[in-house]
């Protein structure tokens, strides 16, 4: 106790004063304290609004993308989510809403969203004039008053910029329609043919490329066009190609690409590539095109007024001293600036092609030439035409029974007569016997052709046994997308050594057709084809001779079959795509050959083969 004056005060202790203020603390913890937010909702919450903005979004599929933060805000409902979280779900809902054409809706989310987070701004990724005129009516409106003391709370943290092999940052701004800088650098083991940034800017529907060139040992560099940076946000990823146009370097992506903000005012100069001056606005660039008063822009003479160059016309096209209208494909045209094209050719406007990324049919409607799952795709020139390759084939032939196929007529004549030795004994008999040296058996001899012990050997079972090897060199010619005709030519192995009906060699002319849409640069097309030709075609089967002195001791000889020169084939297979300009081929053909000492002999050939395009 201490005495003031007359009255007596107690003195608290320390431990009393340690515990009063523990009460304290925890009253007011108590009844101020928000509920705790649940991390594992918030974290669920996080995950749909990522997939709706970074997914949904680069699609445009809003409904996609309004259904997935529905259920976001949902998951959020009462306090399991944070204030900032469950605003800027709220946010990015009104956005897609808006964008979806259900403005009401959209400002009604948005109003939701202010009240919660009165700091909060509208997304960059998504951001353009059309947002932002309705984001700042709302706020202008009042509609995050007393929402329930969100004015004050912290956003959420930035995602960090995508990673990948390229050495880039970002440019923290843009001016809008000024060409924008994109500058990468690459450092990893990948040799580097070709870098292309993908970009995509406000209003677009869908990514465009852009080519960036070789700078110093390891840069890469380019402008996105003025006419591209319209005001809101610009994304882009990059990708680098080797030599046969192989994605082996990449840097973001359609999901998670870069972004920069475009604006009507920025601070200080517009990025630059290293070493150069920064671009200029739209309007002062010779033959750009920008919006009516814009700041800096010329004016453009419409169609029909004088002109002394393209330049000066809204087309670009000056023809005779007027501004005319590009024209189409098949125009007459004096020069590439009257086409829209941009290409003039013996006097004829050539068709416009599409770029890589864009919607497609076939190869011959896209810069690249190839179309590949209705997109045109990454290439540098026109597809190949002409093709050039080898190729190795094994025919097998179905060989007819027979017996006696070595003993020659004049068998059992005692003395010799005209004619013996001339032919087979067994009418029908398509076979000439050869020893393994190569020579005749039995040949004109008649003691020999008389001392073998018939009906007990050299006899043949028929089935299928193999012909020659084909060592061919192949050309084709690509009339489109899906037919070809060529020619094979080639070397035969494993012939009969004497008596064939042709050269070893194999000449052959062959027509393919390729199945599906731009078959031509597919990675895997299914083929069939016809082709004729002349060649040799022979087929043996070993059989042994015994004699009527010694039954038991044979003699090995082989039974050659010949058919030709002449045949024709057909067959089918798989034409597949290694790189962009070497193609391998499996096929198996069906093969009938017309003449020799069968007549006609059928045949199978499975084939193998590569070609490289120009």
């Amino acid at each position: 106790m201490q005495r003031i004056g007359p009255v007596a005060v107690p003195v608290a202790t320390p431990l009393a004063r340690r515990l009063l203020a523990f009460v304290i603390v925890l009253f007011a913890s108590l009844v101020v304290a928000p509920a705790w937010a649940d991390p594992a909702t918030e974290g669920a919450a996080k995950a749909l609004q990522k997939k709706a903005i970074e997914e949904d979004f680069l699609n445009l599929d809003y409904a996609a993308a309004i259904k997935k933060l529905q259920g976001a805000a949902t998951r959020c409902a009462g306090d399991k989510c944070s204030a900032p979280v469950k605003a800027g779900v709220l946010r990015d809902l009104g956005a897609m809403q808006v964008l979806a054409g259900n403005e009401g809706e959209g400002r009604t989310s948005f109003g939701q969203a202010i009240a919660l987070d009165g700091s909060l701004e509208l997304d960059p990724s998504y951001k353009n004039p059309q947002l932002e005129a309705v984001w700042s009516d709302v706020k202008k409106k009042g509609s995050g008053a007393g929402g329930g003391g969100g004015g004050g709370a912290t956003p959420p943290p930035a995602s960090p910029p995508p990673a990948g092999d390229f050495a880039h940052t970002a440019p923290p701004e843009e001016l809008v329609r000024t060409p924008l800088a994109i500058y990468a650098e690459y450092n990893g083991s990948e040799a580097l043919a070709r870098v292309i940034a993908k970009y995509k800017g406000a209003g677009m529907s869908d990514w465009k490329p852009l080519e960036l060139k070789k700078t110093g040992a390891s840069g890469w560099g380019g402008l996105i066009p003025c006419k591209d940076v319209t005001q809101g946000a610009m994304t882009y990823y990059i990708q680098g190609f080797n030599a046969a146009s192989d994605p082996v370097a990449t840097s973001g992506s359609r999901n998670k690409p870069f972004s920069v903000p475009v604006k009507a005012q920025i601070a200080g100069d517009p990025p630059a590539l290293p070493g150069q001056d920064p671009p200029k606005q739209c309007g002062e660039l010779a033959g750009a095109e920008c919006p009516p008063d814009f700041p800096g822009c010329t004016t453009k003479k419409a169609s029909g007024e004088d002109c002394d160059k393209g330049d000066q016309c809204k087309s670009g096209a000056c023809v005779a001293g007027k501004c005319a209208e590009k024209k189409s494909g098949g125009d007459e045209c004096a020069g590439d600036d009257e086409c829209a094209s941009g290409s003039c050719s013996d006097n004829k406007c050539t068709e416009s092609k599409k770029s890589d990324g864009d919607d497609c049919e076939s190869g011959d409607e896209c810069d690249s030439g190839s179309c590949k799952e209705s997109k045109c795709a990454a290439g540098s020139g026109k597809s190949p035409r002409m093709f050039v390759g080898v190729a190795v084939g094994l025919d097998f032939y179905l060989l007819p029974g027979a017996q006696d196929v070595c003993i020659l007529n004049g068998y059992g004549h005692a003395t010799p007569q005209p004619g013996d030795g001339t032919g087979p004994l067994t009418s029908g008999n398509p076979y000439t016997c050869l020893t393994s040296g190569g020579s005749a058996f039995p040949g004109s001899n008649p003691t020999i052709n008389n001392a073998i012990r018939q009906g007990q050997s050299d006899q043949v079972q028929g089935g299928f046994a193999h012909g020659p090897l084909h060592l061919m060199a192949s050309f084709d010619y690509a009339l489109n997308a899906n037919m070809l005709v060529g020619a094979r030519a080639g070397y035969e192995l494993f012939t009969i050594p004497s008596g064939g009906a042709f050269a070893p060699v194999h000449l052959e002319a062959r027509f393919t057709y390729l199945f599906g849409h731009d078959a031509l640069t597919a990675k895997l097309a299914p083929m069939i084809f016809v082709g004729a030709g002349a060649g040799e075609f022979d087929a043996m089967v070993p059989v042994q001779v015994f004699s009527k002195a010694a039954p038991t001791s044979a003699v090995p000889l082989n039974a050659w079959l010949t058919a030709g020169p002449v045949f024709g084939t057909a067959g089918g297979g798989i034409r597949y795509q290694l790189t962009r300009k070497i193609f391998a081929t499996a096929a198996m053909k069906l093969q009938g050959a017309f003449g020799g000492t069968d007549g006609f002999l059928f045949g199978i050939v499975p084939e193998l083969g590569v070609q490289y395009g120009f």
